[in-house]
């Protein structure tokens, strides 16, 4: 049993439909011989789902966030990784060249990304301040971003074009421009394992 963010399309889909990682998991596990059962749940639940022995693994954590939240297990190698970006309407023009730039906007991030987020954002100063809020659901960041609840959007480029496609999917034409802002380095998405011999063969797998 893994555990799943609810839904991070197309990498996660929502309603217990496969995404990509999902699907990479799913063929890494078969060629061991052993079956994926996906739990999707927000991110604060799955954690204290595996602190209660009810998940073998959990999906996308690193090991700044195993220390962070105290996890017991090993992180394997990198299912995949996630090309996260900035992104803003294009007509609002916003002058961001660095992450402490970010403090002045109104910034939505993907569920759990506190904990990850790169020292030149001062996340706690933002959510004092109710400049920052993070998505249960990532699906609804470009929503969120174009109604102008929210400045700035962050997430991965993969999960940004989905999200795009999704409500222009006519043409791209028609959807308002937007810009985005390269300021977040890659992140890994690897799989912390309660038992280290299953994380080795995991790994082992990947390397494959």
């Amino acid at each position: 049993y893994v555990g799943f963010p609810e839904a991070i399309p197309p990498w996660v889909q929502a309603g217990g439909r496969d995404g990509i990682a999902i699907e990479l998991l799913r063929s890494v596990l078969r060629a061991e011989g052993l079956h994926l059962h996906p739990v999707q749940q927000p991110y604060a639940r799955r954690l204290q789902t595996y602190r209660h022995g009810q998940l073998d693994a959990l999906y996308d954590i690193t090991p700044q966030q195993q220390q962070y939240e105290q996890l017991n297990g090993s992180i394997s190698l990198p299912l995949h990784s996630f090309d996260n970006i900035a992104v803003a309407l294009g007509r609002r023009q916003l002058e961001i060249e660095q992450l402490s730039d970010l403090l002045r906007w109104r910034v939505m991030a993907w569920d759990g990304a506190g904990n990850v987020l790169p020292s030149g954002y001062d996340r706690l100063l933002a959510l004092a301040d109710g400049n920052y809020l993070e998505a249960r659901n990532q699906g609804h960041q470009l929503v969120n971003l174009l109604a102008g609840r929210v400045d700035v959007i962050l997430c991965d480029r993969l999960i940004f074009e989905w999200q795009r496609r999704q409500l222009y999917p006519a043409t791209l034409e028609t959807a308002p421009p937007l810009r985005i802002y390269p300021l977040l380095p890659p992140k890994e998405a690897g799989l912390l394992f309660r038992d280290s011999g299953l994380r080795a063969r995991v790994d082992a797998r990947i390397r494959a």
